[in-house]
């Protein structure tokens, strides 16, 4: 999603961007192959994509790739697409040690080297806690594992309703839910659904600190997104702890999340300004050969 909402804003932009997809490897294995393709099943419906296949050669379309600045996913090591120059965009906490000329971070709190962070929250229109009761007068409480189960043995919290990848379907039918969530007991520490539950102005609270810490999250974009910490039978407790406390926190990451939104497009001008600084060429000149 990330790499079709830069691609979609670098066309905005003025910029030439296109999309490879991979369709054959792995982080741990490597041995990444890819593929392009004007589907549009494959594409955000909404978005913008700069064809360069269309009516092209296999030399014209691979002349196009070899000149272009590819941007790689951290899970890609080197640069197996050969472009011209190439871009690693960290989206999340990398597994090995990211070997780059320029570095992004999609957070700071990702990765301690980098060029530039580019950070987008994503935010359905569901997403909000218009008309709502306060959280401390709900009585629905959800679990949430995700990939908190590849850290531990997570388990649902009793009383509370469990929310799995799959299900619910939509993000409309989530908002419906977390609208009416007082707790959102989440094992996963690395979800935006922990975001979702606080626009909606339910309380996230962290289940455990293996995938992110206090002090890793600490000065992040939005900060940490756990006002509360699980203490055994919170869920049965009338003691909701310092409600100010969590409305502050909840108030903060609401005001932030949809000031970062809005300051997107700048931020992705910023970014390709300053790739083109770093490699002194023109990314908004339509000059032969350039993209």
């Amino acid at each position: 999603m990330v790499l079709h909402e830069l691609c979609s804003t670098l066309n905005a932009l003025g910029c030439r961007a296109g999309i490879l997809f991979i369709i054959e490897g792995s982080q741990k294995a490597q041995g990444f192959k890819f593929a392009y393709s004007n589907e549009k099943t494959l594409l955000d419906p909404e978005g913008q994509y700069y064809d360069f296949t269309s009516g092209k050669t296999n030399e014209e379309i691979g002349q196009f790739i070899g000149n272009a600045c590819v941007i790689y996913p951290d899970i890609v090591k080197g640069n197996p697409i050969g472009g011209r120059r190439s871009v690693v965009y960290v989206l999340g906490k990398p597994e090995f040690e990211i070997e780059a000329e320029f570095v992004v971070a999609f957070s700071k709190a990702y990765i301690e080297k980098f060029n530039c962070v580019l950070f987008k929250p994503f935010i359905s229109e569901w997403m909000h806690d218009r008309g709502t009761h306060h959280w401390s007068a709900r009585r629905l409480d959800l679990t949430y594992i995700g990939k908190g189960a590849e850290y531990l043995e997570c388990r649902v919290i009793p009383g509370s309703v469990l929310v799995e990848r799959n299900w619910p379907q939509d993000k409309r039918q989530l908002a419906a839910l977390l609208r009416n969530c007082r707790y959102f007991f989440s094992w996963d520490n690395l979800t935006a659904t922990n975001l979702d539950a606080m626009l909606c102005g339910a309380v996230p609270v962290s289940m455990h600190e293996l995938q992110f810490s206090p002090e890793e999250a600490k000065g992040s974009e939005l900060g940490y997104l756990f006002p509360l910490k699980y203490t055994a039978g919170m869920e049965n407790s009338t003691d909701l702890g310092s409600i100010a406390a969590v409305d502050k926190a909840l108030s903060f990451v609401q005001t932030e999340a949809r000031k970062s939104l809005d300051e997107w497009p700048t931020r992705v001008r910023e970014f390709a300004e300053a790739v083109a600084k770093f490699y002194s060429h023109g990314v908004f000149k339509e000059e032969p050969g350039q993209s």
